[in-house]
């Protein structure tokens, strides 16, 4: 089951909203909250790709930071 990309969107704006009220409230990058926010924000982002690619085969010009190093 594919999500619809407008939803999708709607999610990925709203967990961008959440993240920037979490790190603009926050005391450091450390924190379990800005943690959280950061994951969540990944999710919603790579769940908004993803409904873009099975809808239109586009992909975003964007790519998450992994700890992999």
């Amino acid at each position: 089951m594919s999500t619809e990309p407008s939803f999708a969107l709607q999610a990925f704006i709203a967990r961008l909203e959440q993240h920037l009220a979490i790190v603009s409230q926050s005391r450091g990058a450390s924190e379990a909250s800005v943690d959280a926010a950061f994951g969540a924000l990944a999710d919603a982002f790579e769940d908004y790709e993803d409904a873009l690619y099975d809808q239109y085969s586009e992909l975003l010009p964007f790519t998450i930071p992994s700890d992999d190093a």
